[in-house]
């Protein structure tokens, strides 16, 4: 039987994942348009040109990977891109810095603070971590290869929406299933 500060960390996490939904659901639109204006200003820097030949590169190979896997071969593949055949012709969907998950990872942050602050022993707190960042890196891999397969089939329209706002409920969707997952069958208490 669990203990009361155990369910009140649980309700205070799954608390502060519904808030943060609701806060990003409200400024979807703004922040997709501060993330292109951000891409855009980045792109002046470095960090572009660092994040650009080292990420995109490892990312693509396993896109690439994950997409030869599930049997799509009518795709090309370049160093940041990727060409679907639709309707007869080649069209690319490109891969940047942006694309590499950040926002995910950001948000996976921000609920840690509180999702591990309770009375749990550390060895189960690092297992949550430790399966909460596989998470992370298995979701994105997810979110790159469904955007890429919405692109095929329903072309470039309905793959920037899904791109630019479905993913990000995904995203939010997978923190409340993880913070579950953990509360439910990993972390211990003390």
């Amino acid at each position: 039987m669990k203990n009361f500060s155990l369910i009140n960390s649980e309700k205070i996490t799954f608390s502060n994942i519904f808030i943060l939904a609701a806060l990003t659901l409200m400024i979807l639109p703004f922040l997709t348009s501060a993330t292109d204006l951000l891409t855009r200003l980045l792109t002046r820097f470095e960090i572009y040109r660092w994040i650009q030949d080292t990420i995109i590169p490892y990312e693509m190979s396993i896109l690439k990977t994950t997409l030869n896997f599930l049997g799509f071969d009518n795709l090309r593949y370049g160093r940041t891109f990727i060409e679907v055949l639709r309707d007869g012709r080649w069209e690319a969907v490109y891969l940047s810095w942006n694309c590499i998950g950040w926002q995910s990872v950001v948000l996976f942050l921000a609920t840690l603070a509180t999702g591990l602050s309770g009375r749990h022993t550390t060895w189960s707190k690092l297992e949550a971590l430790t399966i909460g960042i596989l998470g992370i890196f298995f979701l994105n891999v997810f979110r790159l290869t469904s955007v890429v397969l919405v692109y095929q089939v329903f072309g470039r329209l309905v793959g920037i929406l899904y791109h630019d706002y479905l993913t990000t409920l995904l995203i939010i969707g997978s923190l409340f299933i993880f913070w579950w997952f953990s509360y439910t069958f990993v972390l211990e208490e003390r």
